[in-house]
């Protein structure tokens, strides 16, 4: 959505002389007591804009608040002399940076690493939980530390979630979690929508065909695979392409999992490209302090210059450990999300290399 006006219960559209020249444009316009609905996306979905005008006299603090989380990165805000001291502005206009406003005390999940899975998710969260002001469990044990609110425990409430993020503490700036299958499952995104809307998202991305091999690796030493990779990879293009995803369907999808960009665009259906930061893992190794701090200030924290970062939780597996044809095939099978993904993140990822 380009614009949006927010305006008085009784102040007619038409009244707004100023506003004439936008009424061509894609714009939505509201009455400042359907602000709630808006905000939670009961209106349009999602509700982000890229100009806001502000006509209303009568908005409180958390009403601004709102609105300055639905105006997209770079977006400008135009507002009545009577909100200079909220938007710290004399000039009646203020353009969006990457920060939000929070509700401390409605205060649910700020972030959610959300994959990919056996790209360094684990020593990701357990690298950032050395921030002071952020929380997030950095137990290196998956099956204690992942939360899976979204994907399998949905059933036992949000005062469960809440419990297992602290998300009441004060003493953090922000709480958050890892649930790295997520980023597979698009039926959890309006769940993770229906909490928070506004939710920062992290995501880290590994060589497709290396977090294939490394999940095939994962999935033998639990028992659960008994074919070998190349088998595998054949299973599941003749018989797990077209299944409904879950988190237990996922277990064997060792290709699925590694189409990036087809997740990624269906992730930016339900949330702003401005709420989600992306990484390349194999970067994430090479410039530790330079990318964590990255995240660091997409979360709108200090960033730390001298952490002694972990770079590896679980062994890692290279190309090398896989038979070249294989890897050469595979390779082509992921060719043009990759090419896809680099244009959406204007990146050279090296993968193709």
């Amino acid at each position: 959505m380009d614009i949006l006006i927010i305006k008085s219960k009784h102040q007619p559209i038409h009244s707004i002389k100023k506003l004439n020249h936008l009424l061509n444009k894609i714009t939505l316009d509201i009455n400042d007591d359907q602000l709630y609905d808006l905000y939670h996306c009961h209106i349009i979905n999602p509700p982000f804009f890229k100009k806001i005008f502000i006509y209303s006299k009568d908005l409180k603090n958390d009403d601004l608040k709102k609105i300055y989380n639905m105006c997209l990165l770079n977006g400008i805000i135009y507002f009545s002399s009577q909100y200079n001291d909220f938007f710290n502005q004399e000039k009646y206009i203020v353009k969006k940076k990457n920060d939000l406003y929070s509700f401390p005390e409605k205060r649910i999940v700020d972030f959610i690493i959300i994959g990919a899975q056996r790209s360094g998710t684990t020593a990701l969260s357990l690298n950032i939980s050395k921030h002071p002001d952020l929380y997030i469990n950095n137990n290196e044990n998956p099956k204690i530390s992942e939360v899976h609110f979204f994907d399998l425990n949905w059933q036992k409430g949000i005062e469960w979630y809440k419990k297992k993020l602290h998300s009441s503490n004060i003493k953090y700036k922000c709480v958050g979690e890892k649930t790295p299958s997520l980023l597979n499952l698009p039926s959890t995104f309006p769940l993770i929508q229906s909490v928070n809307p506004y939710v920062k998202l992290i995501i880290t991305l590994r060589n497709p065909v290396q977090r294939a091999y490394s999940a095939w690796k994962l999935n033998k030493k639990n028992g659960t695979e008994h074919l070998s990779f190349k088998k595998a990879i054949s299973f599941e293009l003749n018989y797990l392409k077209n299944q409904n995803q879950t988190f237990f369907t996922l277990s064997k999808q060792y290709l699925y999992r590694g189409l990036y960009f087809k997740h990624i665009k269906e992730l930016l259906k339900w949330f702003p490209k401005q709420n989600i930061i992306i990484l390349i893992s194999e970067q994430v190794k090479k410039n530790s302090i330079q990318e964590y701090n990255k995240i660091f200030s997409f979360l709108n924290l200090k960033e730390i210059n001298t952490l002694d970062y972990q770079q590896e939780v679980h062994a890692s597996d290279n190309k090398n450990n896989i038979n070249g044809t294989l890897y050469k095939k595979l390779m082509q099978y992921f060719k043009h999300d990759i090419i896809k993904l680099e244009r959406l993140l204007q990146i050279n990822t090296h993968w193709l290399d």
